[in-house]
């Protein structure tokens, strides 16, 4: 069955030999080298979300049946950082994903890479991805330098994407050092604690925190028809809603938390093919905010095309998360 998935990344290499000049050295913030590595020996990943090789992704997208990518910065995103150069080579890598795109256009769609700490110009460079480039929306890697999205400062951001009826996927970044020193350094290697900080566990826990906190600053009442993404089933919120609704303190929002995870949000497994997962988020958000992901290459799950078959769910509901619920979003219903 033909799917469309989400999450899946490039990296521009003279873009990354610039932003890893600027990944933190500090022994007191996250090892982001040693996270990288961490990565390298757990799936042997090296330098497949290169750009250039399109080779390979394509041999991936044909040999699971993906007949179309969503491509957004994959690690060292450029949006990370501060000041001019953040937003220079954020429209360097838009610039050469838009080329690229051009060039496969029946294959790939493009996401934003935005210079987040910059709020102005990611508003004025989001409006010219989407309406000069052609891209479907945005990815954000984590979260601003001062704190989350939630601020004031950030609203435009999400009125451009409502005005211009595109989504923004909320994707994870290395949590920040105080957090890092607090959480997850312990008794074991510095390679441990960076993936346990990072993909292991601690940046799914960080974009959770950071959706509900644009749920709870009424992002969603100001902007009801805005959508979000956020992968790895939901980065934990789908298993906790009932709870808020129940005992969080949130009269302040004109509906119940869970309503805006069930309107607002798309969830994605990001190669997380597993079905206990999916039974809870399907029964928390319904089918028709289900799209697909694998995360490609940093995940290359073997059953990709065939997952879906292996759960209990009619001939609709399996095409709607491979394909129709994409489509619809992203704009490109025939």
């Amino acid at each position: 069955m033909k799917s469309i998935n989400f999450e899946e990344h490039y990296v521009v290499d003279d873009i990354q030999k610039e932003t890893m000049k600027y990944m933190s050295s500090d022994p007191n913030g996250v090892p982001m080298q040693t996270m990288l590595k961490g990565l390298e020996q757990k799936s042997g990943f090296t330098n497949a979300d290169d750009i250039t090789k399109h080779d390979e992704r394509i041999k991936f997208m044909d040999e699971h049946d993906v007949e179309m990518q969503v491509l957004s910065y994959g690690n060292g995103a450029p949006s990370n950082l501060e000041g001019e150069r953040a937003i220079e080579l954020c429209q360097q890598a838009n610039d050469t994903l838009a080329k690229y795109v051009n060039e496969h256009p029946d294959r790939f769609v493009g996401f934003a890479t935005l210079p987040i700490n910059e709020p102005q110009a990611a508003v004025e460079e989001f409006k010219r991805c989407i309406k000069e480039l052609g891209f479907k929306g945005a990815l954000i890697m984590g979260h601003p330098k001062n704190g989350f999205l939630d601020q004031d400062q950030y609203d435009d951001l999400f009125a451009t994407a409502e005005a211009l009826n595109v989504p923004i996927y909320l994707h994870p970044s290395p949590v920040q050092s105080d957090v890092y020193q607090a959480y997850y350094k312990g008794n074991y290697s510095d390679v441990t604690a960076a993936t346990f900080a990072c993909f292991g566990y601690g940046w799914h826990v960080d974009v959770g925190i950071h959706a509900i906190h644009l749920v709870l600053s009424g992002v969603f009442d100001r902007h009801p028809n805005l959508n979000m993404i956020i992968g790895h089933w939901g980065e934990f919120v789908p298993f906790f809603l009932e709870r808020m609704d129940d005992i969080l303190f949130a009269d302040h929002l004109e509906h119940p938390i869970s309503y805006y995870f069930k309107n607002n949000f798309y969830i994605t497994p990001s190669g997380m093919l597993t079905k206990p997962q999916f039974d809870l988020v399907k029964a928390e958000v319904g089918v028709d905010r289900i799209l697909y992901s694998a995360d490609y290459p940093y995940v290359e799950p073997d059953k990709l095309g065939t997952f879906l078959d292996e759960l209990d769910l009619t001939e609709e509901e399996k095409e709607k998360i491979s394909y129709k619920n994409g489509a619809k979003l992203l704009g490109l219903e025939k």
